[in-house]
C-alpha cells in the first residue's frame, strides 16, 4: 500500500480511494493505493509504486519517507506493508475505473479530529477496540483506519 502525502494549499493531502463493487476484495470499501506483490517486484516499495500507477494513474515518483507497522486483515487473510511516501506538489490523478469508484485527497488535519473507537465483535468470540473516520459521508474503518491511525502517531509532536 502506498501513504502518499502531499501539499495542496499548505495542508498536507493523503491519497485514498473508494473501491469499486466490481472487485474480488473490500468491494466499495475505503482504502489506500496498492495491492499484492508480483513476481517482478524488487520490494513492497516497487510493488506500491507499481500499483499506485495502476489504480490511480500516479506519475513521478514520491520520495520514500519510510514504512507503517505491516497490518495483518483476517477476513481476507492479507498481510499488508504500508509504505509511506512524499511528493512536493499535488499529483494529477488518472484512476482506473475498473478498481476506482472514487478518488479521496483528504487534509489530514481534518481527518484527525474526526477519530473515534468502536468494538468490532471477532468471530472468535470477544472484540477489538478500533479506530475509524467519518469524512465526507464515508466511513473510513479497518485496515486504512487503523494505518491512518498509525501515521497519526508517527506525525504528532
Amino acid at each position: 500500500m502506498l501513504v502518499l502525502l502531499y501539499p495542496s494549499q499548505g495542508r498536507l493531502r493523503v491519497t485514498l480511494t473508494r473501491r469499486t463493487d466490481d472487485l474480488a476484495h473490500h468491494k466499495g470499501q475505503i482504502a489506500f493505493p496498492g495491492g499484492s506483490c508480483d513476481p517482478g517486484d524488487r520490494d513492497y516499495w516497487s510493488t506500491a509504486l507499481r500499483e499506485s500507477r495502476e489504480e490511480v494513474g500516479l506519475l513521478g515518483s514520491p520520495r520514500r519517507l519510510g514504512f507503517l507497522p505491516p497490518i495483518f486483515i483476517p477476513v481476507s487473510g492479507f498481510a499488508v506493508a504500508p509504505c509511506v511516501g512524499h511528493l512536493p506538489l499535488p499529483p494529477e490523478f488518472a484512476p482506473h475505473a475498473g478498481e476506482v469508484a472514487e478518488l479521496l485527497e483528504p487534509v489530514l488535519d481534518d481527518l484527525w479530529p474526526v477519530e473515534d473507537w468502536e468494538d468490532v465483535p471477532l468471530r472468535t468470540g470477544g472484540s477489538v477496540h478500533l479506530p475509524y473516520y467519518r469524512w465526507h459521508g464515508h466511513k473510513i474503518w479497518g485496515a486504512t483506519a487503523r494505518m491512518l491511525h498509525a501515521l497519526r502517531l508517527c506525525l504528532e509532536p
